[in-house]
């Protein structure tokens, strides 16, 4: 049956990494022993597998040819973890779980040999794991262990075959006892179907089919559950395909039971097509039942309703409003299970599908891997496969660009420093890093531009103008209306228009990404590898993800032309919010929930256009001259009180004072209209 898709489609897996080493072979007793080949449990961990004796089953490069084939990719929801021994005297392990299992005992049994003897000890068995490694009981006679602790010698029989060996496995791990309850004995297994079929045009691809490993094992874990069996008899009514006859509820559960397996396959038009085996399911509905994804999982239980022979008519697909059945129920019970971390694989951070890159989209466009988790799911087990919700592994450090005992500067940037019109230039954000100053411009007529200036000589010497590019596409773009500017390790970022963050090489100034953010940002910050763009609402840009955009929102904390966005040198950043007259702190703890957090809180006098933070802690605040004639105070960042008004600094007789930043111990302060100038302060005269 079908579930049809809705007319706009909805649409990244942490790599599956090959660890290298080689095998060692050790004596239970004495961890320094000598290697040998002869004496058995054989001990591994992690750093012994390599190429030889590992691969990782239904990774990105995996042929079709191979997990379509039954032979080869197969499996029942109660045996997750398949052994075989072969003819050519390899015992091979296959782990259908999408996450590790650590501490693993496999003991075996050996026809002619009274006892179980154990053959090997892994420190951890990776997700999705296939494991060969020879056993040469062909050629040497082994010494062994047994369940009562004998020691035994096992001769080398060159006969052995397959049947003349039994495993079990051993595991005091709290997931392998998991996945010891799963009670429904489920075939799972994957398919193209029919590719000449519309519905089935594109065909499952390897990240689907790990989720769909993933999506087994929860389902008949929480069917097996008392839990839900209860639930089940609680709810109710479930109504057959005529909407009237009520089903009782032993029917249902008999059905579950006696479900012989799912086939999944990817399906395209529908979200989801179910009945008997057949299983397909649309490209998000694979990754976004998690808890902490979007917590949607109506389409894989109304598919399953088919497969369990229920149709359209009654409650168990589609559901009135005065009689929620099948789907709500099994939501329920999944996402409560979920959020306490019971179902086997309980967060979308186990694979981190919306990272693959390639995954199937409706339009073509890039694929973000930003996705606001309904429910946050945090536990040290996740921390060690992603680096935790809120560091994650790969991001780049705070780069503030300091130039260390560099000599504070003391200049006036205006139309004559940059070598236009009077009327052309009034600066509008600034950027310092080292011995460079980035500068846009928003003023100047039919030829907006940021400029480069060159700080060694202790005044800005104008360097380069930007005002048009070639996007990393290929096309030509002229600028819009820049707004704000930063530089944050080998990059320059540029906001202000067309709702994109566009992306410089700090070297070439070549235009390498663009960033869609969904607004027109006035403000930039950056820290702990994170870009923060700003107005109203906070879009987290992780610095070596540019290319798949920006991965964390924050709420709408009041949208104004007039915000700006700040950070200190401790790596906090702070909205400055002129509508609520407040410093907001964002954190980032969360960000891989897609979530960027608001902290503490610095409530002001009057609203901020700007804010700047020393290396000592000070907190400058720049003001609506329109709502005080304390256009620019030091402010307490405990209290928000103005501690000194600080509007005229000598000779400097600030206007309309907007954006600042403190770097290489100088107040870099933009006055705007009144003023159209860019001053640089030593910050010594800030006293």
């Amino acid at each position: 049956m079908k579930n049809s898709i809705f007319p706009a489609l909805r649409v990244l897996a942490c790599g599956l990494l090959l660890l290298t080493g080689c095998a060692k072979d050790e004596v239970p007793s004495d961890s320094d022993a000598t290697v040998v080949k002869d004496v058995f449990p054989y001990h591994l961990t992690t750093e012994d597998y390599n190429d030889e004796n590992t691969y990782y089953m239904l990774n990105d490069n995996e042929p079709s040819e191979v997990f379509f084939n039954n032979s080869e990719r197969l499996f029942y929801t109660d045996q997750p973890l398949q052994m075989t021994f072969d003819d050519d005297f390899f015992f091979q392990i296959r782990f259908y779980s999408p996450r590790a299992l650590p501490n693993v005992v496999i003991w075996a049994k050996l026809d002619g040999y009274d006892e179980q003897f154990k053959l090997m000890e892994l420190d951890k068995l990776m997700p999705l794991q296939q494991l060969r490694v020879r056993l040469p009981f062909d050629t040497e006679n082994i010494t062994a262990y047994t369940r009562s602790g004998k020691k035994i010698k096992i001769m080398a029989n060159p006969h052995l075959d397959k049947e003349s060996l039994s495993f079990e496995v051993e595991c005091d791990a709290p997931y392998w006892k998991t996945l010891q309850s799963i009670k429904l004995h489920w075939r799972i297994y994957f398919s193209a179907y029919n590719t000449n079929q519309a519905s089935w045009k594109y065909p499952l691809r390897a990240y689907q089919a790990r989720e769909a490993v993933a999506i087994a094992l929860n389902l008949t874990y929480m069917f097996s559950t008392d839990e839900f069996v209860q639930a089940l008899y609680g709810w109710g009514p479930f109504y057959g395909n005529d909407g009237v006859t009520e089903i009782p509820k032993d029917n249902v559960l008999n059905n579950i039971r006696a479900q012989k397996g799912l086939r999944f396959g990817h399906c395209t038009g529908y979200y989801g097509l179910g009945g008997g085996e057949t299983f397909g399911l649309h490209e998000e509905v694979f990754y976004e039942h998690y808890p902490d994804d979007a917590s949607v999982t109506n389409t894989i239980f109304h598919e399953l309703a088919h497969c369990l022979g229920y149709g359209h008519g009654g409650n168990m697909t589609y559901e009135p409003q005065a009689h929620p059945g099948w789907p709500t129920l099994c939501h329920k019970v999944y996402t409560e299970m979920g959020v306490r971390k019971e179902l086997p694989i309980y967060s979308r951070r186990f694979l981190h599908t919306r990272y693959v890159d390639g995954r199937y989209a409706s339009d073509g466009s890039a694929r973000h891997y930003h996705f606001p988790s309904k429910y946050i799911i945090e536990d040290p087990e996740l921390d060690e496969i992603d680096g935790g919700l809120g560091s994650g592994n790969g991001y780049l450090g705070t780069d503030l660009g300091e130039k260390e005992n560099a000599t504070a500067l003391s200049f006036k940037l205006d139309y004559n420093t940059a070598g236009v019109g009077e009327k052309d230039y009034m600066p509008r954000g600034v950027s310092v890093y080292g011995d460079k100053m980035y500068v846009t411009n928003d003023i100047r007529k039919a030829n907006l531009s940021w400029d480069v200036y060159d700080l060694s000589t202790g005044k800005p010497v104008h360097e380069k103008r930007m005002t048009q590019w070639t996007l990393p596409n290929g096309n030509a773009m002229t600028i819009g209306t820049p707004v704000d500017i930063i530089r944050s390790n080998d990059k320059i970022y540029l906001c202000g228009s067309n709702k994109t963050v566009l992306v410089f090489d700090a070297d070439s100034y070549e235009c390498v990404s663009t960033v869609g953010i969904g607004f027109d940002a006035v403000g930039l910050a950056a820290a702990n590898g994170i870009v923060y763009a700003y107005n109203g609402i906070a879009r987290a840009i992780p610095e070596h993800l540019l290319s798949r955009g920006y991965a964390a929102s924050s709420d709408n904390i009041g949208t104004n032309n007039n915000n700006s966005i700040t950070s200190d040198y401790n790596g906090n950043v702070y909205a400055v919010s002129y509508t609520a007259k407040k410093l907001i702190k964002l954190d980032p703890k969360h960000i891989q929930a897609g979530k960027v957090e608001t902290a503490d809180e610095i409530e002001l006098e009057f609203s901020p256009m700007g804010a700047a933070w020393s290396s000592d802690g000070r907190l400058f605040v720049s003001f609506d001259g329109n709502q005080t004639d304390k256009k620019f105070c030091e402010v307490d960042p405990q209290s928000g009180r103005i501690i000194k008004d600080y509007t005229t600094i000598g000779d400097i007789a600030l206007k309309n004072p907007a954006k600042c930043i403190i770097r290489r111990g100088t107040l870099f302060i933009i006055d705007r209209v009144g003023g159209m100038a860019l001053y640089a302060v030593p910050l010594s005269e800030l006293k």
